[in-house]
């Protein structure tokens, strides 16, 4: 039996302006409407970054469940030996 969907206590407003704030915040990018230029709609972003932005998004989304964040959430990449000669990381496992 599915869990019924509870409305989010944020309207769609607040969401636009919440993921704004976090894309400008973490990843420097200073609007997140298309303006059809490449150098204005394509972004280098470092790791770290785009960590730090999903990682404020995901607690955004605890708090408007009703939750608060109990701690950081820390992953550790371990490629696992029988996948190790691809070379390009697609056989990384996360662990928590």
């Amino acid at each position: 039996m599915t869990k019924p969907k509870q409305p989010t206590a944020l309207s769609p407003d607040e969401i636009e302006l919440l993921l704004e704030s976090i894309a400008l915040d973490h990843l420097f990018i200073e609007t997140l409407q298309t303006r059809h230029r490449d150098s204005l709609d394509f972004h280098d972003v470092s790791v770290w970054g785009v960590k730090s932005a999903l990682q404020a998004a995901f607690d955004a989304g605890l708090r408007a469940a009703g939750r608060s964040p109990k701690q950081t959430v820390h992953r550790v990449r371990k490629v696992t030996t029988a996948h190790q000669t691809s070379g390009n990381g697609s056989a990384a496992a996360l662990q928590a």
